[in-house]
């Protein structure tokens, strides 16, 4: 570990307890910020330039820490840990004042940056999982999106809520227009894109953009466009035919107009036989738009002059537009390793900063000529470890079947994105007929290596199999070594909830969580019959009026209903997109047990049990 870093990580872990700050200026409980036990992984996730282009922050995940760049010299002026999981980061245009958001720590930290060195001046909650935030054009105010409300929030530097909106699901990346009036929201779970108001929040717009799985967004320097990157589920079987034409998922750059004025646009960005996997970053400056690809280990290059890409309207075709793959003048691709997640141009529009996941440092990119000019190491472990491994192959798109995919694209951080796949593990055969039937909701990997037997019918017994069986039947790809299985198999033991923010501050249950918990031990309900030990499932085969007519594997396996409040749509095909839904039709007392229907209250005190579980 370096010395400085090791340093300001004893001091900090001490100076925290007094440090934290509820909204409201309210004292709140301490969080520990512990010293990682010898060289961490930085992993950075995001990064922000200041407006002159000479220093750069990055949201390192693994080491809870912010490190700060002289982009002009390349070399990495000072790292200090800020709090749990940061997951997105903003710089004031002068470069005095940074704020980091916590993806598991709910809150975030103020910093100055001040004589090359970073401190924490101030530090208040937001809300559950924070993902994305960007300034206001005065410096004054920061737009922060929460992941599990639902919700845009306009902060204050001092911890003063000012504005709230409630947008798509699971809001991830936000962007400003340049005249400060604007902004542009990416929902990651249900694909759409929201304008909102800068001033009160008002949302002026959604568009609903038919993909998944957004993260950065950028908006066009004349502030006219809005862009992400997205997948697209197609909805076929994983058969390598349906794979290799994009009838599965496939990778598109989408645009919106930010006026709302107009259809969405999109362009799809995958060859056939090498398509991009697990697209994540935008950047757009001059003729140029950049895309990283985290999962093929690459830089999409784009050159715009003149608005001369083929885009578009409500769709697009499922292979990149031959005109373009041929064209190198305005479409480059170019691998530079590791796991490239947020981008970022120098105001020169040519030089592009890169946020490495897996390769622990920051890349600096010439779009002119498609180089890697500097690479910014931010430090990290000599060897990795098993779990490292593991997660290095779980991200790893070149494990599918000609690139398109890998098991993060579904299994989003090692969660779920919400969506269904027909990924042939089920026993069906008869893909013609049987195609919406055999589609199975992404279920989560949290805390998985503690819940088997494994898939939604509960046939694999074996978690190491099980992980062959998704490589080689859902991805099409290679068979795994030994060696690899047991590198998997230790990442997704490291796999678990954030904590719960359905409970009281001290962990406990409210009281209609209480009764809640009574409604779910009843013998009316019964829920605990099938959902019950440690791990809310008994890891036996139930039936509960779900089965269909044709299936091969008879009953289902409950899976476990900790983190419920983040794991819709439910039931094994996703048909409920709400727990009131599925407590109501077709997971109903009624219907499972052969009970009475529970009354309104009943209802909702068991519905706020399940949300703390």
């Amino acid at each position: 570990m370096s010395r400085t870093l090791s340093i300001r990580l004893g001091i900090l872990a001490t100076v925290l307890a007094g440090l934290f700050v509820f909204i409201g200026l309210q004292p709140s409980a301490v969080v520990a910020v512990e010293k990682p036990e010898g060289e961490p992984h930085r992993s950075p996730i995001a990064l922000a330039l200041s407006a002159d282009g000479t220093r750069l922050v990055t949201a390192n995940q693994s080491s809870g820490s912010v490190s700060l760049i002289d982009t002009v010299n390349g070399k990495v002026l000072d790292e200090i840990v800020t709090g749990e999981t940061p997951d997105a980061i903003a710089i004031t245009p002068d470069g005095k004042t940074a704020v980091v958001c916590h993806w598991y720590g709910y809150d975030a930290a103020v910093l100055d940056i001040k004589d090359d060195a970073l401190s924490i001046v101030r530090r208040f909650e937001v809300g559950p999982e924070p993902r994305g935030v960007t300034l206001s054009a005065d410096g004054k105010s920061a737009f922060i999106t929460l992941g599990v409300p639902n919700e845009v929030v306009r902060v204050s530097l001092e911890g003063e809520i000012e504005a709230r909106a409630t947008v798509g699901r699971e809001p991830r990346g936000i962007a400003l227009t340049p005249d400060g009036s604007k902004l542009l929201v990416g929902c990651a779970r249900d694909g759409t894109m929201s304008i909102l108001s800068a001033d009160d929040l008002t949302v002026l717009h959604t568009k609903n953009i038919n993909g998944v799985n957004l993260r950065q967004v950028a908006i066009a320097p004349d502030g006219a466009t809005g862009y992400v990157v997205n997948i697209y589920n197609r909805g076929f079987a994983t058969t390598s035919n349906n794979i290799e034409i994009g009838w599965v998922l496939g990778q598109r750059l989408t645009r919106v107009s930010i006026d709302g004025s107009e259809d969405y646009e999109t362009l799809s960005l995958d060859p056939q036989g090498q398509a991009f996997g697990d697209v994540y970053g935008v950047a757009i400056a001059g003729p140029w738009i950049a895309i990283s690809a985290g999962g093929t280990h690459e830089i999409i290059l784009l050159r715009t002059d003149g608005d001369t890409l083929p885009w578009r309207s409500n769709g697009s075709r499922d292979l990149i537009a031959p005109e373009l793959s041929r064209d190198p003048s305005r479409f480059r691709r170019m691998k530079v390793g590791g796991r490239p997640t947020e981008l970022a141009f120098a105001p020169d529009a040519k030089t592009l900063y890169v946020a490495n996941y897996f390769g622990d440092s920051v890349q600096v990119i010439d779009a002119e000529t498609a180089t890697v000019t500097r690479t910014i190491p931010l430090g990290g472990p000599a060897e990795l470890s098993l779990a490292r491994q593991g997660e290095i192959l779980f991200h790893d798109a070149d494990r599918s079947f000609h690139e398109w995919y890998s098991c993060a694209t579904c299994h989003s951080e090692g969660h779920t994105n919400g969506q269904d796949y027909d990924t042939m593990n089920d026993g069906w055969h008869d893909y013609s007929t049987a195609h919406r039937r055999s589609r199975k909701k992404t279920p989560t990997l949290r805390r998985v290596a503690k819940t088997g037997p494994w898939t939604w019918h509960g046939w694999q017994d074996d978690l190491a199999q099980s992980v062959t069986e998704s490589l080689t039947k859902s991805m099409q790809g290679k068979r795994p070594s030994p060696e690899e299985l047991r590198a998997f198999v230790a990442y997704l033991e490291t796999l678990d909830f954030p904590r719960n923010p359905y409970r009281l501050p001290d962990g406990s249950l409210t009281e209609e969580a209480r009764r809640g918990e009574a409604v779910f031990k009843s013998s009316r309900a019964a829920c605990n019959t099938c959902h019950g030990g440690p791990e809310f499932t008994d890891g036996k085969i139930h039936t509960a009026g779900l089965e269909e007519p044709e299936d091969v594997y008879k009953g289902y396996n409950p899976p476990s209903l900790r983190g419920l409040y983040d794991r819709d749509p439910y039931l094994h095909d996703g048909r409920a997109a709400t727990l009131a839904e599925a407590l109501t039709d077709a997971h109903s007392p009624e219907i499972v047990s052969g009970s009475p229907a529970l009354s309104e209250q009943e209802l909702n005190d068991l519905i706020a049990y399940l949300k703390s579980l």
